[in-house]
């Protein structure tokens, strides 16, 4: 016998307009994750990157500790693939929108990516509307984890959204699939798919299943960032209240 547990995610936190010399910043915490994006653009751009038609696009994920290695690049396609779609490059072309994200605490273990994608994708996207860049529609990103549990009856299926570093540690032997799932939405509400990635062994009907609970979480963090966007744009406006 199967039995669907889901477990809900802390609150994911939110902050921008907190870094100087760049043109928007954002923070983005949940579970133990935490990462910073900057973007500074559109700018002057190197005669060699420029681009008749287009604004060129240049991502720089910075890890944690060590050097940049693989997983940064994989970062960095991943989360080009998911931003470059709403961005209105064509609106700046011949110039430069540079992303650098910066991995504070990655909140996976040593052989995942999913929560260092999920949230920079969420603090890139922030950072990006803090720098006032202009943007087709509203990006949102999870990740979902299943493991599975043994029972006197059969096996119990456990699904954990955004978990925390000590919750990976726990589950670790038992995990069976991973997804990291980014959506578009427009008006607060899920439009179309932007990245599915998943690792393991999974079903059809969980791959739906899994979307539906992303969907519902995306929603979830639309509302936390229109809220952090929002108190970001009256604390910079306090100054005309005065």
């Amino acid at each position: 016998m199967t039995v669907l547990d889901i477990t809900r995610p802390s609150p994911a936190s939110a902050i921008t307009s907190f870094l100087y010399r760049v043109d928007g910043s954002a923070s983005w915490k949940v579970g133990t994750a935490h990462i910073i994006a900057s973007v500074s653009g559109p700018i002057e751009v190197n005669k060699r990157d420029e681009l008749p038609d287009v604004a060129t696009l240049e991502i720089v994920v910075r890890p944690d500790v060590g050097v940049t290695s693989t997983r940064e690049q994989f970062l960095q396609d991943r989360i080009r693939r998911v931003v470059a779609p709403v961005i209105a490059l064509e609106l700046h072309p011949r110039t430069l929108i540079q992303i650098v994200v910066q991995i504070v605490q990655s909140g996976d273990n040593k052989i995942l990516n999913t929560i260092s994608l999920s949230a920079s994708i969420n603090a890139t996207y922030m950072a990006l509307l803090d720098a006032g860049v202009p943007l087709r529609s509203t990006v949102s990103a999870t990740s979902i984890i299943y493991y599975t549990t043994a029972t006197s009856d059969g096996s119990k299926t456990n699904v954990v959204v955004d978990p925390t570093r000590a919750q990976l540690e726990q589950i670790e032997k038992d995990i069976t699939s991973v997804h990291t799932i980014a959506y578009e939405l427009k008006g607060g509400k899920i439009e179309r798919l932007l990245l599915s990635e998943s690792v393991g062994s999974f079903t059809e009907d969980q791959v739906f299943e899994c979307y539906d609970t992303a969907a519902n979480i995306c929603e979830e963090t639309n509302r936390i960032m229109r809220e952090a966007i929002t108190k970001g744009v009256q604390q910079k406006s306090r100054w005309r209240e005065a």
